[in-house]
């Protein structure tokens, strides 16, 4: 009996859990820090996959509203549209329209599948310190600011999780369509315009009072952006957490780790093989219950980034509000 007990308390985390992780599903999918990759970007969301990394939602539908809010500042030189720039700030403020169907099917793989689908809509502030057309060239602008309101790339997704507890584990593949709204030369593209594939494995420990370790490693392949033929190299991430839940509250600390695993390529490089790096940390607090007659998650992550080369080092905060639809 004590052994049944247990493992429903298991399943009833392993549910509130995975509507919290549905949350940071495919937030992954936009926005992304910034040095190292075209333009100091990559497309998966460095923090996402922190907490709850290898529970994915019962079967059902999720709406998801995300918040992606970033600043920084790097003194580091920078290719971006066939120039170098040198000294760049950004700040970021996008929101991300997530749809998660959790597929009421047959196992896959012995495991639950899911589908999700995202749309990046939002604002970027860039402060370039001055621009070099070429190695070697003239600064062909100084100190300029440049800011947007625009729509980004689209991302479609999907995965298998297993476990009911107290083990989860997830495999998750992410795909950038470069489909967004691109100029070529405007400093505060959100779209990326290049394919992009992440496929990221997680994993969660949760005990029946509620404490969990989780952790993710994925690895980003990036195709080339046609408009400036500049192949961004392959980006390695590492992910983990410590939380615990009680009652309706989450609270845990977090943090990530990212490496840029093979160079940047042009047809005319401008900075040789450049590569990016960096690690943040910082804390996560969750809550779910009911808001009037309808059950929600909510969740606010904060990161404070240091040891950054070739980066944007800087602060991120990402939060998340979930909505199920039912199943």
């Amino acid at each position: 009996m004590t052994q049944m007990r247990q493992g429903a308390k298991f399943r009833h985390a392993g549910r509130r859990a995975g509507m919290v992780l549905a949350a940071g599903m495919l937030a992954s999918g936009m926005a992304g820090q910034a040095l190292g990759a075209e333009g100091g970007v990559g497309f998966y969301i460095l923090g996402s996959r922190t907490i709850n990394a290898g529970i994915v939602p019962p079967p059902g539908t999720y709406l998801q509203f995300s918040t992606y809010g970033f600043s920084g500042y790097s003194n580091v030189a920078t290719p971006q549209n066939g120039r170098i720039n040198l000294g760049l700030s950004g700040d970021a403020l996008i929101g991300l329209y997530t749809a998660v169907w959790s597929l009421d099917s047959e196992p896959v793989l012995g495991g639950q599948p899911y589908l999700a689908a995202t749309l990046p809509i939002g604002w970027k502030k860039t402060t370039l310190d001055g621009q070099l057309a070429r190695p070697g060239g003239n600064i062909v602008s100084g100190s300029r600011d440049k800011d947007s309101y625009l729509i980004g790339d689209p991302v479609i997704g999907g995965g298998i999780g297993w476990g009911e507890g107290p083990w989860f584990t997830s495999l998750n593949l992410l795909i950038n369509i470069p489909a967004g709204d691109y100029e070529t030369g405007r400093p505060t593209n959100v779209s990326f315009n290049r394919w992009g594939a992440d496929l990221t494995g997680g994993i969660t420990w949760m005990n029946a009072n509620g404490w969990q370790v989780s952790g993710a490693l994925g690895l980003t392949v990036n195709g080339e952006n046609d408009d400036t033929n500049y192949n961004t190299g392959n980006e390695l991430h590492l992910e983990g957490a410590v939380a615990k839940t009680t009652g309706s509250w989450t609270l845990g600390l977090a943090g990530y780790h990212y490496n840029q695993v093979s160079g940047d390529s042009s047809e005319t490089p401008l900075l040789g093989e450049f590569k990016g790096r960096v690690s943040g940390i910082g804390p996560v607090i969750g809550w779910s219950g009911m808001w009037g007659q309808q059950p929600v998650s909510l969740d606010a992550r904060f990161y404070h980034e240091f040891d950054a080369k070739n980066r944007v080092e800087g602060n991120t905060v990402l939060f998340n509000l979930t909505i199920p639809l039912g199943g």
